[in-house]
């Protein structure tokens, strides 16, 4: 028995299969194509309300700066009175 007909048969059901698996392969670069470009936009967005935390809290330590200040001079005009 030749074997010729095994190409045609390797043929007949590896070409359907290899067609199916490029198209999950394309479906699934157009989705990571996708998710990237969200993450990127996520990233930019945790970035901005990154630095108007990092200037809130800044703000926070010059007002404990300013509050502890002012308690100082108070207790000192306290002994000062005394």
């Amino acid at each position: 028995m030749e074997p010729w007909w095994i190409p045609i048969l390797v043929a007949l059901i590896g070409g359907p299969v290899m067609w199916f698996l490029k198209r999950l392969d394309n479906r699934n670069s157009n989705q990571h194509a996708t998710s990237l470009g969200i993450l990127q936009q996520t990233k930019d967005m945790i970035e901005g309300v990154d630095g108007k935390i990092d200037r809130v809290s800044d703000q926070v330590d010059r007002l404990d700066d300013r509050l502890y200040k002012h308690i100082e001079s108070h207790a000192s005009n306290e002994r000062v009175d005394s």
